[in-house]
């Protein structure tokens, strides 16, 4: 009986580009539900920007070499991609925001 470890049964599952696309929908589900732009919004697009990124490297469309090697590659790119998303949302609402008129 071969046993597989914790960490390969990991990295399978974390490697694969179409459970980075399913968590990306469930928590853009989520954010439909919640509407608060803050959480869930930025992590799912960051999961969805994993899962290309896995995609293009996996078929070596683009990258040559892997950029995302171990299972923890992936959860740093995706805190990584989730705060300049979350930077970005955040300036574009600022700009759209009317001004108060409370302001003098």
């Amino acid at each position: 009986m071969q046993s597989i470890s914790i960490l390969s049964y990991l990295s399978y599952w974390l490697l694969n580009p179409k459970v980075w696309v399913m968590i990306g929908i469930v928590l853009i589900a989520m954010e439909i539900i919640d509407g608060s732009f803050i959480f869930f919004l930025p992590i799912g697009v960051g999961s969805l920007i994993n899962a290309i990124i896995l995609y293009l490297q996996e078929n070596q469309i683009i990258f040559k070499e892997y950029i995302l090697n171990y299972w923890y590659h992936t959860f740093i790119s995706l805190a990584i991609l989730s705060l300049i998303i979350s930077l970005m949302l955040q300036k574009l609402s600022r700009k759209s925001a009317n001004k108060d008129v409370n302001d003098y």
